[in-house]
């Protein structure tokens, strides 16, 4: 009976919770800045699950009906819960790499520990490696973020949402918040950093400033430009938070005037520290457990309703997948459906290309990034001195030409205009850059091929293709800045037993073909064609070089590159290196690279082909590593690219 009391308690929850939701619904678009997100109750959550991929938003009903949550608290808590949502959908890629962009706070705070623990002669000890150190200085800089985070978000729902501010309502959001551990006596057992980063919470809620353990002078004690330094950082915050201003303009702020404190305070903990050796003994004065710096128990939060620092971070990955398969879905829209079923790629072979397109996802945005630097890079200005100025320095030479007009300016008494002096002007940097970039892979397709090495090539060369292609497409944006057109063409060739022509150098405006090139360079590759003949393919690629190719190559209207990826030796060497020859004659640049595990045999015939006899070795011996092929193949494109539009 009580069961069933239980059941249809919950149920009539359940549905009062949707329709008092549904009355809500405009409230909660304005505060989101999302009208499709939805609000769904779930009796079996013990606190919120937002899944970004359905737009919904879970909330743990059953925790409500514990709690005897009125409507106002949950709407507190959705809205607690979702303070920064709109934030997190505008940056999400900032928020996620917020380790990249505080790698500075962390190296230096790292250096700084390092430095304590060899002077305790320690730096041996398994404990106090630098590795542990430096995931330890991550997780304290990331932790102080996602609190400050917090205290924005409750500041955001008091702005948004007035009634919060109500005494009645005010004294409901305490006691959850004293419910969860956030009180006064919790900061006297933190270390004095954390007890720091979590003291602007408390003040909001209490009121007062807390006592840090171990501190002389408080740190909430002192002013900034003459202000109360907890007003000013409360100020500054709600004044961000009512212009609309998010993570890009919050995380300046706090490292110019909070992260300073907090460093201060860690750095003497960090002196105070005393270091065991970790065999036997204590590790150390600070709470610690498995290694030296672990993270204090004493500020996590207890029971509590909202998302964990680890939830919202899958959230964040979530929300980015999505908008990655967005963009993806938007371009292929704009560039229409395109079936290449006419040019023999299947859904199936779609499917794995995609599959190694997300693979990469990583290295391609790497390798975006690049591109941007490395063009805008070739259209720098750059300081030119210049004659036959009317301002400037008196230039003799100028002055010697122009003589005669100076002598009648004399009589007339003006001398505007006279164009008789030198100066420094800033003009574009216009490097006179090839029209045309041909860049051939050739790739091992013999037998010996397997499962782990056709998976590296696969992945190195996916990640190749549409990096180049991503190239062309900032290269046709720049065009004008660069003042004039460059293209780079890529084509595919296999080899075993024999070689043949996988993808060709498509012109960008044969899309189709261009795409169904690169995927069947990708799915193809299946360690079906015998022995390692690269001589023949690379004898081919040589014959098709023209003469008007060969002249364009030499002026240097054209470049010509060449990458080899096999898992062997040649089967006929000396073929191979007179070919190799051969192509730098005709001023072509090749590379090969070498995966997998080989005989001594073995790799001397492939420094004999690609390395012994040149001015500078031709040939990267990877070896077992094969995973890092992707890696040295986007390296040694990226610095030819460099070497081109840098010369």
């Amino acid at each position: 009976m009580f069961d069933f009391d239980e059941l249809t308690l919950i149920e009539e929850s359940k549905k009062h919770c949707e329709e008092f939701l549904q009355k809500e619904q405009r409230s909660l678009a304005t505060f989101t800045g999302d009208s499709s997100l939805m609000y769904i109750p779930d009796s079996k959550l013990e606190r919120f699950l937002l899944d970004p991929s359905k737009g919904v938003l879970y909330l743990p009903l059953e925790s409500f009906l514990d709690r005897k949550l009125d409507d106002n608290q949950i709407m507190w808590h959705i809205y607690y819960e979702l303070a920064l949502y709109s934030d997190w959908k505008k940056q999400t890629k900032k928020y996620l790499n917020r380790k990249k962009d505080w790698q500075k706070e962390i190296d230096r705070m790292t250096s700084y520990i390092l430095a304590r623990i060899k002077k305790e002669g320690l730096e041996k000890d398994p404990a106090y490696q630098p590795k542990i150190t430096s995931n330890y200085v991550k997780k304290e800089i990331l932790d102080m973020l996602y609190l400050l985070d917090k205290y924005t978000s409750f500041l955001r729902v008091l702005q948004m949402c007035p009634i919060y501010r109500d005494e009645e309502n005010f004294e409901k959001i305490f006691s959850y918040m004293k419910e969860t551990g956030k009180t006064i006596e919790s900061i006297s057992q933190m270390p004095r950093h954390r007890a720091f980063a979590n003291s602007f919470l408390i003040i909001e809620l209490y009121k007062i400033e807390p006592k840090i353990e171990g501190c002389i002078e408080n740190p909430f004690d002192r002013k900034i430009f003459n202000e109360p330094f907890f007003d000013f950082i409360h100020y500054q915050l709600v004044r961000r938070i009512n212009n609309d201003q998010g993570i890009i303009e919050r995380d300046p702020f706090i490292r110019s005037f909070i992260f300073p404190t907090f460093e201060k305070l860690w750095k003497e903990e960090i002196d105070e520290m005393i270091f065991y050796k970790s065999k036997g003994q204590q590790k150390e004065k600070i709470k610690v457990s498995e290694n030296s710096f672990e993270q204090s128990k004493a500020d996590e939060i207890l029971d509590s309703l909202e998302s964990t620092q680890e939830e919202e971070r899958k959230i964040l990955e979530e929300m980015l997948e999505q908008q990655d398969q967005i963009s993806i879905s938007v371009q292929n829209i704009i560039q229409g459906n395109i079936d290449l079923k006419s040019y023999g790629i299947s859904q199936a072979d779609q499917q794995l290309f995609q599959f190694y397109s997300n693979k990469m996802k990583s290295e391609r945005e790497q390798m975006r990034q690049f591109w941007k630097k490395l063009i805008g890079d070739a259209k720098k200005e750059i300081s030119v001195k210049k004659d036959g100025q009317i301002k400037g320095k008196l230039d003799i030479d100028s002055f010697i030409k122009f003589y005669p007009d100076f002598v009648e300016a004399e009589k007339k008494g003006n001398y505007k205009n006279l164009p008789i002096f030198n100066r420094y002007l800033l003009e574009p940097r216009t490097d006179i850059l090839p029209e045309r970039i041909e860049i051939s892979f050739v790739i091992d397709n013999s037998g010996s091929m397997n499962q782990s090495k056709i998976e590296a090539a696969r992945k190195a060369l996916a990640v190749t293709l549409l990096s180049i292609d991503d190239f062309n497409q900032y290269l046709k944006s720049n065009a004008e800045q660069l003042n004039q057109k460059v293209e780079v063409l890529s084509e595919t060739w296999f080899f075993g037993s024999k070689y043949y022509n996988v993808k060709e150098f498509n012109h960008k405006n044969v899309k189709e073909k261009e795409k169904s090139d690169i995927i069947r360079s990708i799915v193809k590759l299946d360690a079906a064609d015998g022995a390692t003949d690269d001589a023949s393919c690379l004898r081919e690629i040589f014959n098709r070089i023209t003469p008007m190719q060969e002249s364009e190559l030499k002026k240097g209207k054209q470049v010509k590159i060449i990458f080899e990826i096999t898992d062997g030796a040649s089967s006929f060497p000396g073929l191979a290196k007179e070919v190799v020859q051969e192509l730098l004659s005709k001023h072509v640049q090749i590379y090969a690279f070498q995966i997998g595990k080989n005989s001594k045999a073995n790799e001397k015939i492939f420094n004999f082909v690609w390395n012994e006899g040149y001015k500078q070795p031709h040939g990267v011996i990877i070896g077992e590593q094969v995973e890092k092929l992707p890696k040295e193949l986007l390296k040694a494109v990226g610095k030819n690219m460099q070497s081109i539009f840098n010369n």
